[in-house]
C-alpha cells in the first residue's frame, strides 16, 4: 500500500481496507446464515462487528470518488458535504459501540 499511494495515505488505503473488512464481514454473515445460526445476528458481538461497517461505507461515499472538490460541495448554509457524512456516521457508529457497552455492562452486572 505504501507503494501504491505514496506518503498521503488516506483515501485508496481507506476504501481498500473497508473493502477488505466489507467482504469479510459479508462472508462471516452468510456464513452464520448457511448454518442457520440465527442467534448469531442477534448476539451483542455482531452489534460490535456492523458498527465499523457503516462507518467504512459512510466515509468511502466521500473518499471512493477520488475528487476532493466533492467534500466541500455545499449542502446547506456552511455545511459542506463531507461534514454531514462524517457526523451522521460517527453519530451511528459510536452510537452502535455505546449500545454495545450498555448490553455488556448490563449483562455483566445481571
Amino acid at each position: 500500500m505504501f507503494f501504491w499511494e505514496g506518503r498521503n495515505l488516506n483515501q485508496k488505503t481507506f476504501v481498500f481496507g473497508a473493502l477488505i473488512y466489507i467482504a469479510l464481514f459479508i462472508y462471516e454473515s452468510f456464513k452464520n446464515l448457511s448454518k442457520e445460526n440465527l442467534a448469531f445476528f442477534s448476539n451483542n458481538d455482531y452489534t460490535i462487528l456492523f458498527a465499523p461497517v457503516y462507518f467504512f461505507m459512510g466515509m468511502s461515499f466521500t473518499l471512493g470518488f477520488g475528487d476532493f472538490k466533492l467534500l466541500d460541495y455545499l449542502i446547506y448554509n456552511d455545511i459542506t458535504l463531507y461534514s454531514l457524512i462524517n457526523c451522521f456516521v460517527n453519530i451511528v457508529y459510536y452510537g452502535l459501540i455505546d449500545f454495545y457497552i450498555y448490553k455488556e455492562q448490563k449483562l455483566k452486572n445481571a
